[in-house]
């Protein structure tokens, strides 16, 4: 189960609490495709999922906010369904992580390259300097940690996977 880091805590704090309860109980997501977590799933599905809670009142959630979250969720179709509507760089960001995630590791590389630069990538260079480059070296070191099912790998890189979700999230959201 992924905890919040401490950089993306305020911005979590925009989640309706059953959301974000329901992204704390969820299993740390898979370098692959999975793990489907029905549970968060079904808050996705809810009318409140849709929004966010700011000093304002609730707002709707930017589209990519629910690409990122779908994807969480281990729904990769409705998250390249959003994504792939997107021409920001964030948008193929996201579009990225999901083909990544489908083992599409060529196709990734594409939209990495059409995200160009991201302040993601810097602050995953800074954050594990030991795994993370730059999103090519790590769509390899996916790659291979996958292909050769490397457990003590996957885990390593599943945490920074977690860490570039944050990121791109916190990115995303309304400031």
């Amino acid at each position: 189960m992924p905890q919040f880091d401490d950089f993306f805590a305020s911005a979590a704090n925009q989640f309706a609490p059953e959301l974000r309860s329901a992204i704390e109980s969820s299993p740390m997501p898979g370098l692959a495709d999975g793990p489907f977590d029905a549970a968060l799933a079904k808050q996705l599905e809810s009318a409140n999922a849709s929004s966010l809670q700011t000093q304002s009142g609730p707002i709707p959630a930017p589209p990519l906010v629910v690409s990122g979250l779908w994807l969480l969720a281990g729904d990769l179709d409705r998250s390249h369904t959003i994504s792939q509507d997107e021409p920001s760089a964030q948008g193929s960001f996201w579009h990225g992580i999901m083909h990544r995630r489908e083992g599409d590791y060529s196709n990734a590389a594409y939209w990495f390259r059409r995200v160009r630069s991201s302040p993601v990538f810097d602050s995953l260079c800074e954050l594990h300097p030991d795994q993370y480059s730059d999103p090519f070296d790590f769509n390899d070191s996916v790659a291979a940690a996958v292909r050769h099912d490397n457990d003590e790998a996957i885990v390593s890189l599943q945490q920074v996977q977690w860490t570039e979700w944050q990121l791109l999230m916190q990115e995303c959201m309304p400031s």
